[in-house]
C-alpha cells in the first residue's frame, strides 16, 4: 500500500499545473521509446491484434473504402496500423496530446513481423499485403510518410471531444483502453457524439479497461483497490489529471451506449478476483460479477434509417 501511496501522490504533484502536465509528457517522451524498445512487444499487444481482426471479421464491420475513426491513438496506433495491414480503409487518428514515438512503433512493427503468421490465419494474398505493408513502413523515415503510404489523417484536439467531426463521418468507431481516462462528467455526451458522427449501419468497438491504474505501480494491493474509497476520498487523494481514471464500471458503460441509442452486439466482460475489501457505498449496489469486472470489450450498432 506504501508504493501506492507514494504513486498517487507524485501523479497529483505531476498533475498540480500545466508546466508540471507538460513535463511529465516530456519525460514519458523522452524515457517511453527506450523502455518500450527494452521491453518489447508483449502478449498483450498480440492478444489485441487476434481480439482487433476477429470482431472485425466477425461482424463483418469494415468494408473497402470505409472511414473509420480511432478514439485514443497514443503512441503505437496499432488497432489501427493491424486494421490498414488486412483493409484498404481511410483512418482518422483522434488524440487530445501528441505522444507518437517513431522508433518504438517500428520497433514493435518488426518484431510483429516475425510473429504475425503464427498469430493470424492468412490467405495467400493476405500474406503477402501484410508483410509488403510492413517493410513499407518499417523503411519509412517518418510519421508523415507512414501515413500517406496508409491513408491515416492525424488530428489532435486538447478539448478532448469529438464535437468538431461532422455528423455520419465515419462507418467504425474503436477504442483500445481510452474511455476509462475520459472525465466521467462528458461521457454522455462524447457516447452520444459516438452515434452523431456514425453513419447509419456503422459499429463501435471498444476495449475498456476498468482496473484500478495505480495498481500496476503496487499489485499487493486489490486490482480494482479503488473501490474502497468514496469519490470525495478519491479525489483528494488519489485522482489526478495525467493518469486520470473515471472509475465508471460496467452497468454504467452499457446505460451510456443504449441512452445514445447505439444496440448491443457484442459483449465481453473478463473478471478477476479483487480479494477482501470493504467496498464503498457507492459501489455496494453493484453485483458480485460486476465488481470484479476489470475488462470490458463492448461491441454496438448504430440503427439505420427506415
Amino acid at each position: 500500500m506504501i508504493k501506492y501511496v507514494m504513486t498517487a501522490t507524485a501523479l497529483k504533484l505531476f498533475s498540480a499545473t500545466p508546466q508540471t502536465r507538460r513535463f511529465y509528457r516530456q519525460l514519458g517522451n523522452a524515457i517511453g521509446p527506450r523502455v518500450r524498445k527494452h521491453i518489447g512487444l508483449n502478449k498483450m499487444y498480440l492478444d489485441r491484434v487476434r481480439s482487433v481482426l476477429d470482431v472485425c471479421r466477425q461482424h463483418d464491420v469494415i468494408q473497402p473504402g470505409g472511414k473509420l475513426l480511432e478514439v485514443g491513438t497514443g503512441w503505437l496506433h496499432w488497432e489501427s496500423t493491424i486494421i490498414r495491414l488486412f483493409y484498404d480503409v481511410e483512418i482518422t487518428l483522434f488524440d487530445i496530446v501528441d505522444n507518437r514515438q517513431l522508433a518504438a512503433y517500428k520497433h514493435y512493427l518488426g518484431q510483429l513481423e516475425q510473429v504475425i503468421d503464427e498469430v493470424v490465419e492468412m490467405t495467400a494474398a493476405e500474406h503477402e499485403r501484410v508483410h509488403d505493408l510492413l517493410w513499407r513502413i518499417l523503411n519509412a523515415d517518418s510519421f508523415d510518410e507512414v501515413y500517406e503510404m496508409l491513408g491515416f489523417h492525424y488530428v489532435i484536439n486538447p478539448g478532448g471531444t469529438l464535437k468538431h467531426f461532422q455528423d455520419e463521418s465515419f462507418t467504425l468507431i474503436y477504442s483500445s483502453n481510452v474511455l476509462e481516462h475520459i472525465d466521467r462528467r462528458i461521457l454522455p455526451d462524447f457516447i452520444h457524439d459516438y452515434r452523431r458522427v456514425l453513419q447509419p449501419g456503422g459499429h463501435s468497438i471498444d476495449l475498456i479497461d476498468l482496473s484500478d491504474h495505480l495498481y500496476w505501480y503496487d499489485e499487493h494491493v486489490s486490482i480494482k483497490n479503488y473501490l474502497r474509497y468514496s469519490d470525495k476520498v478519491w479525489r483528494r487523494y488519489f485522482e489526478n489529471e495525467v493518469q486520470y481514471i473515471n472509475r465508471v464500471q460496467r452497468p454504467e458503460w452499457l446505460e451510456l451506449y443504449r441512452n445514445a441509442g447505439l444496440d448491443l452486439v457484442e459483449e465481453e466482460a473478463i473478471t478477476a478476483d479483487i480479494g477482501s475489501m470493504d467496498i464503498d457505498e457507492g459501489y455496494k449496489h453493484l453485483d458480485n460479477e460486476d465488481l470484479r469486472c476489470v475488462t470490458l470489450r463492448v461491441v454496438h450498432h448504430k440503427p439505420r434509417l427506415h
